[in-house]
């Protein structure tokens, strides 16, 4: 596809996942500092204290089927753009009028089945800016350094889940690799900004992180990150952006209260240098609470990786991302 037939995508609004049980979904939800905004039959919807109306999506999952990984939610950059989207091949038009923020919206299947929901005229919710320095008693103060020094109130804060702002990317593990690269890549305005050689073969490419590729515009590092898998196409993780370093490391402690399970932090990357800090949902999803990334634009240069080699600059060794059922049968086949 050539660059003018691209889907121009200006953010990514939400990720949307299934879960078998909605009530320990939510429970955990609200420990990580999801905020419910509306809760249908099978379905509850989350937001965070941005304009997003929607960050995250729960589903019921089918009676006697694995929940899954539905997909993302991206915001179409135009309404040419969206009719784009329409005219893709196997597109369908779906009614969200019922959902927080309205809108339109089609959805694109892409190579390994995930959902891709297309989205235009959404609403913005207001700003909850207050809701961001939440951990704050006295709002968010300036920091001293060693040489400058401007705060001169005490610093107080208190225990609580880390609020979050928006969604800030997401993730896949794939053995279609290749052809999932191509099909976002050539479908959308997405553009490659890091990639990640094999730690057993430099010439083999084992991830690729893509960032939005709106002009001289600003915009996070990454929107989607894609790594090679050796059997099947599962969600890698999906990140959630907070405030700031003191709120996350809050948001950590609060989560380790409630014995859910740390994956991987609190560190900081090499590739997009946000501080990460990684949990296991009571679905056995990966979710990351990050503060303090990158922003890049069309000057900003490819970098160069290794897996694991180069995945923190600080913090614990780059964890095993699969879901614990893949680990589990790995180590029975190991052991048979």
């Amino acid at each position: 596809m050539d660059e003018s037939q691209k889907i121009c995508i200006s953010r990514l609004l939400y990720v949307h996942y299934e879960h078998a049980d909605l009530h320990e979904w939510a429970i955990f939800a609200e420990a990580f500092g999801l905020v419910e905004s509306k809760a249908q039959d099978d379905r509850i919807y989350y937001h965070g204290y941005g304009r997003d109306p929607i960050v995250y999506i729960a589903s019921q999952s089918k009676p006697g089927e694995e929940p899954r990984f539905r997909g993302p939610g991206l915001l179409a950059r135009t309404k040419e753009d969206f009719d784009k989207a329409c005219k893709v091949t196997g597109a369908s038009r779906e009614d969200i009028s019922d959902r927080p923020g309205g809108g339109q919206m089609v959805v694109l299947r892409d190579p390994n089945g995930f959902d891709v929901e297309i989205l235009w005229d959404v609403k913005d919710k207001p700003v909850e800016a207050e809701e961001a320095t939440r951990s704050h008693v006295n709002g968010q103060t300036a920091y001293n350094g060693a040489f400058v020094k401007q705060r001169t109130e005490f610093k107080r804060l208190k225990r609580g889940p880390a609020m979050v702002h928006k969604v800030g990317h997401f993730g896949y593990m794939t053995s279609n690799f290749e052809a999932t690269c191509e099909w976002y890549k050539s479908m959308f305005n997405l553009e490659v900004v890091d990639t990640l050689s094999s730690p057993k073969d430099e010439n083999i490419t084992f991830g690729q992180f893509f960032r939005l590729n709106l002009g001289e515009e600003y915009v996070d590092h990454h929107t989607l990150l894609i790594t090679r898998e050796e059997n099947g196409s599962h969600a890698h993780h999906s990140s959630f952006e907070v405030e700031d370093i003191d709120t996350q490391l809050l948001g950590h402690e609060w989560l380790k209260s409630k014995d859910y399970q740390l994956v991987w932090g609190v560190g900081r990357h090499i590739h997009g240098s946000q501080v990460f800090d990684y949990w296991r949902d009571c679905s056995d999803y990966v979710v990351e609470h990050y503060a303090d990334g990158d922003l890049v634009n069309c000057n900003t240069p490819v970098s160069k990786g290794q897996m694991g080699k180069d995945g923190a600059i600080w913090g614990p060794g780059v964890p095993d991302f699969r879901p614990r059922s893949a680990i589990n049968k790995q180590q029975i086949a190991i052991g048979a």
